[in-house]
Order: C-alpha cells, then sequence, then structure tokens
C-alpha cells in the first residue's frame, strides 16, 4: 500500500482494489495507524459522494528508500524464497 503511495495520492476505493485480499475493514484499521503515526495524511474530498484520498507525508516519504531496497532485495532473492516455502510445505505434508 505504501508502494501505491509512493506515486502520489490515492483514494480508498483504489488503494482497495490495488491491494487484493484486504478487508475494507483491515484497510481501514491499517491507514487509521499509518495516520496515527504521521506516516499517511488523510483528506476528505469535497466531491459527490464524498471521497478521501491518502497520501504520504514528510514522514512516510522517509520510508522510500528502505521500500525500495527491500523491493530490490525481494526481486533478487524471491527464487530462493519461493523454493525454501516449497521445500518447507513438502516436508509438513510428509510428516
Amino acid at each position: 500500500m505504501l508502494s501505491v503511495l509512493a506515486d502520489g495520492p490515492a483514494r480508498f476505493n483504489t488503494l482497495k482494489r490495488v491491494v487484493e485480499g484486504i478487508s475494507q475493514k483491515s484497510l481501514t484499521q491499517t491507514l487509521r495507524g499509518l495516520e496515527r503515526h504521521g506516516i499517511v495524511s488523510r483528506t476528505v474530498l469535497a466531491t459527490s459522494p464524498v471521497a478521501v484520498e491518502y497520501a504520504l507525508t514528510p514522514l512516510g516519504r522517509t520510508l522510500d528508500g528502505p521500500f525500495a531496497a527491500l523491493r530490490k532485495w525481494t526481486l533478487k532473492h524471491l527464487p530462493r524464497v519461493e523454493a525454501a516455502a516449497a521445500a518447507y510445505d513438502a516436508a509438513a505434508r510428509e510428516g
């Protein structure tokens, strides 16, 4: 979700569509926590119907570097992580 907001502000429904499998309740709770901790800001838009937009705060922007490093690590090591998960699952099935 923060990677989506790194590209710019996004409405709640956009975040819900992009973050596959998340319930509305979980997304709301997560966004409230991030807002509480100063990572995201929430803006109510004067539209009809009313819409809410979320954006990274300056503090939230400080996470761009660490998240970029994590994405790079994930891309580099994903095959090994998937192989480890497959091996673990196979061992669990066997006993």
